[in-house]
């Protein structure tokens, strides 16, 4: 935590010097206007982020640089990762990538916290996560969300995980999501984020897996009762954008925007995750009583899993990479 504070830190600096010797006037002779898209909501911290971080760079940028925020209007994460490729978008924000190299952080207890998850980012797993990223959709990963936990969501009350078995799970069309469901007995069924409600609604599934507060700003709490205080995974969204808008912004603005980004994750996204928990787990509450936000033992969770961690990460990284990566 002490390297991601200081590196906050030291971009906030970068940014404020920018900002005050008039280096976002000198990037202002191009002009560019971007196409933000989220699956999720406009009151989702991932959202309510970009809001902000694109506003600052226009900021910064003497007003070269805006944004057009589409929040929950444009399809699903995959339809929008796969429109910076071709060109009806030009930043993404979301959990998909369709990438084993970043779906395998999704397994639960692939990291021991957002601070882990930030320091393998940075390292050269992550780099090769990014490679592979920005070959596949012609984009450049610019950072990544920590949004806080992801959640276990079943209509039907469970006390331990072995109750999951043989359950008809939604699961994001994520490896290390859908395998975890796999080892843990469940079912999984891929439906894109903004299906979740109505698939729940009618049957189509049991529960759910996905991020505690996109689930509580979509009101899932509202067709599935019971709810996993215990994170189920980390969420990590990925703001991606196109090489093509990458490539209109000046050598300077580029600067800005990730500085920017570097600067307000660590509170804007981060912070702003940890803040919320209590708060949409007392929402969960209010909706469906007390004894609807349930509690497993995490330790157990996260011993069970190491097996399936271990296989994903050697496979997708080389042998040794599951204990590099619990060396950081």
């Amino acid at each position: 935590m002490t390297m991601m504070t200081r590196r906050s830190m030291l971009g906030a600096a970068a940014a404020a010097g920018i900002a005050g010797t008039g280096f976002g006037a000198a990037a202002q002779g191009r002009a560019v206007t971007l196409k933000y898209g989220n699956a999720g909501n406009i009151q989702t911290i991932s959202n309510r982020f970009n809001v902000r971080l694109w506003e600052e760079v226009a900021k910064r940028t003497n007003g070269a640089v805006k944004t057009e925020i589409f929040a929950g209007t444009l399809g699903g994460e995959q339809r929008l990762l796969e429109g910076m490729a071709l060109g009806t978008i030009d930043v993404y924000n979301g959990a998909y990538t369709g990438t084993r190299e970043f779906d395998i952080f999704y397994a639960p207890g692939f990291f021991r916290d957002g601070g882990h998850a930030k320091r393998v980012v940075q390292s050269p797993i992550g780099a090769q996560a990014s490679a592979v990223l920005e070959k596949r959709y012609q984009s450049r990963l610019l950072g990544i969300g920590r949004l806080g936990p992801w959640v276990l969501s079943t209509k039907k009350k469970i006390s331990s995980l072995e109750e999951i078995k043989g359950m008809k799970l939604r699961a994001p069309q994520i490896e290390g999501m859908v395998e975890a469901l796999k080892f843990l007995g469940a079912n999984p069924t891929p439906i894109a984020f903004n299906e979740i409600y109505l698939a729940l609604q009618n049957g189509t599934v049991d529960g759910f897996v996905s991020a505690l507060n996109p689930s509580v700003a979509g009101k899932f709490y509202e067709v599935s009762k019971y709810v996993l205080s215990n994170p189920f995974g980390e969420g990590l969204d990925k703001e991606a954008i196109s090489t093509r808008a990458w490539r209109r912004l000046s050598d300077q603005q580029q600067r800005i925007v990730l500085q920017t980004f570097e600067e307000l994750e660590a509170t804007d996204y981060f912070q702003a995750g940890i803040d919320a928990i209590s708060t949409d787990l007392a929402t969960w509450k209010k909706f469906n009583g007390d004894d609807s936000v349930v509690t497993v033992d995490q330790a157990a969770l996260v011993r069970q899993m190491e097996p399936l961690n271990r296989r994903l990460a050697d496979e997708v990284y080389g042998a040794g990479a599951w204990d590099r990566i619990r060396a950081l």
